[in-house]
């Protein structure tokens, strides 16, 4: 991708923006929550994330869910994004309740495969295994391989496919609690490291 095209592809203007998610809030089709000024916030959220991956608006208010500031895009649009890539494709070899198997392809060879296991998930503690383990499953190995194969199709952007970032409704920064001896050689490795470049 030239810089030309990376500055098109995130050039937005607010106002239309501003306006579209305004009318997106005011439809009620869509799950924002909060005040509507929040709600606004966060549908204009949405669209811009999917602006920078791709997607219309009102793909991206549907599709799209940004969680802990990363966005979660639904296996549809991530498999639509890789089919529509000029040089990427994939081929599910594989989706049982047990293991999804996705080989991904570049310029028409092989570049790798992907597998998610029930294992897999077990190991992450994925919470939505019981109802649909084939679709889980499926979304699962999409995406590791998009990450892995692929990751231009995002414009190398880390995306992930709804469940893999746990959504525990508190937006607040985790607290990590050091004690002050391990601050210590912390800080000293760092000013070490910065005297030697």
């Amino acid at each position: 991708m030239t810089q030309t095209t990376a500055l098109a592809t995130t050039d937005i203007n607010l106002d239309d923006l501003q306006r579209t998610a305004r009318m997106l809030a005011a439809s009620g089709y869509f799950d924002a929550k909060g005040s509507p000024e929040v709600q606004i916030a966060q549908l204009a959220t949405k669209i811009m994330a999917g602006r920078e991956l791709g997607y219309g608006p009102f793909a991206s208010v549907q599709g799209i869910h940004v969680i802990q500031g990363k966005p979660q895009v639904s296996a549809n649009l991530m498999a639509a994004a890789v089919k529509a890539h000029p040089r990427y494709d994939y081929r599910v070899r594989k989706v049982e309740p047990t293991e999804a198997v996705i080989e991904f392809f570049e310029n028409g060879q092989s570049i790798g495969v992907s597998t998610f296991t029930a294992a897999d998930a077990k190991a992450a503690g994925t919470q939505n295994m019981g109802k649909f383990p084939r679709n889980m499953l499926y979304a699962r190995a999409l995406s590791n391989g998009v990450r892995w194969f692929c990751p231009d199709v995002f414009h190398g952007q880390a995306v992930y496919v709804e469940g893999e970032i746990e959504d525990t409704g508190d937006d607040t920064p985790a607290v990590v609690v050091v004690d002050k001896a391990t601050l210590a050689q912390v800080s000293h490795a760092a000013d070490h490291v910065h005297e030697e470049s």
